[in-house]
């Protein structure tokens, strides 16, 4: 996949109902799947938030956490809702199963972010999100709209800042994807 290929598929995801939910990449939204995470992550999945997710079943929600994002598009997500995991194949393409702390390390982090480019990797301490360019990142995030959105990059110049912002530690390229041809 291209970079270019993987921006536009980042960004083809604001276009779906999502969700965030710890240790997902992109499922859809069912009973099912909330009772196996809340199994494997019971402290995260709360009542609280148990009965909230229960809310969303057939609602057509896309479940991501922060990493998930990026790996469920670099696995083929392509929001299918009548796949287990929305068309992606768990480590497919060459692409392991990582954290996000795993992943920043995978991409020869910087902390320079004077030459950040489109398709970068942006990380803090165990949350990782997308640079797209012109100051914006692409996250799936429970910090604000609990879902994959568009936030400004603090450490970059940007003419019009979003209101949902953040200050990020590194950056650095994805070694899974191709530069343009």
């Amino acid at each position: 996949m291209t970079r270019e290929e993987f921006l536009q598929k980042l960004l083809a995801t604001l276009n779906y109902k999502t969700v965030y939910m710890w240790g997902t990449f992109g499922s859809p939204v069912t009973r099912k799947l909330i009772d196996e995470k809340t199994k494997q992550y019971p402290s995260w999945y709360t009542k609280t938030r148990r009965e909230f997710l229960y809310k969303l079943i057939d609602r057509d929600y896309f479940a991501f956490d922060c990493v998930g994002l990026i790996k469920g598009i670099l696995w083929g997500w392509n929001g299918d809702p009548t796949k287990a995991h929305g068309g992606a194949k768990y480590k497919a393409n060459g692409v392991p199963d990582l954290s996000a702390d795993q992943l920043i390390a995978r991409c020869k982090p910087s902390t320079d972010f004077s030459r950040i480019t489109p398709g970068e990797i942006v990380w803090i301490s165990g949350h990782v999100g997308t640079y797209i360019g012109d100051g914006l990142v692409i996250e799936s995030t429970s910090a604000w709209k609990n879902g994959v959105m568009l936030t400004s990059c603090l450490n970059v110049e940007q003419e019009h800042r979003l209101v949902e912002a953040r200050l990020w530690v590194k950056h650095g390229r994805l070694p899974y994807l191709e530069d343009q041809k």
